[in-house]
């Protein structure tokens, strides 16, 4: 990705690039960036979604390393009807299966890019953790932390 994004002005090229590949899943109807009391909880919300939290920055001499955190979420559907064994009487699986899917394609996709040939990268083997049924709208999906770094072109003298 060739521009002029570089440095600390390279945080919109991470927010970006997250939000294009999120946006291009069928499964993400909705991208948002702030901080997690920010997640529109509304049922107006289109869901699923993915919330976006830019958690902080690690200043390395030549490289800045922000660490973002991910939401994929959706709303539990509950039946009326009887449990359905294992799976209960909701659709928390299927949203997790369907939500772990969104980060899946975008870390694996990440994980194509380099530092200096894409101006990004993923540090490390990020981690997805569940979410079941929580907040108010009873939401499920994945909690995924990535650490992406970009050149930093800052002049030292």
């Amino acid at each position: 990705m060739a521009d002029s994004l570089q440095g600390v002005e390279s945080i919109y090229r991470v927010i970006n690039t997250l939000k294009t590949e999120l946006d291009s899943n069928p499964f993400c109807n909705n991208v948002t960036l702030g901080t997690l009391t920010e997640v529109d909880l509304n049922k107006m919300t289109t869901f699923p979604m993915a919330h976006m939290v830019l958690e902080n920055v690690t200043h390395n001499d030549l490289t800045l390393s922000f660490r973002v955190t991910i939401y994929n979420l959706d709303v539990v559907d509950v039946s009326k009807e009887s449990s359905n064994g294992i799976y209960g009487n909701d659709d928390m699986v299927y949203i997790w299966t369907n939500q772990l899917y969104v980060i899946n394609r975008l870390i694996s996709r990440f994980k194509e890019t380099t530092l200096y040939g894409d101006g990004f990268e993923i540090d490390g083997s990020p981690t997805s953790d569940f979410i079941n049924k929580e907040m108010e709208n009873m939401l499920a999906g994945v909690q995924t932390t990535l650490n992406i770094t970009v050149p930093n072109n800052i002049n030292k003298c």
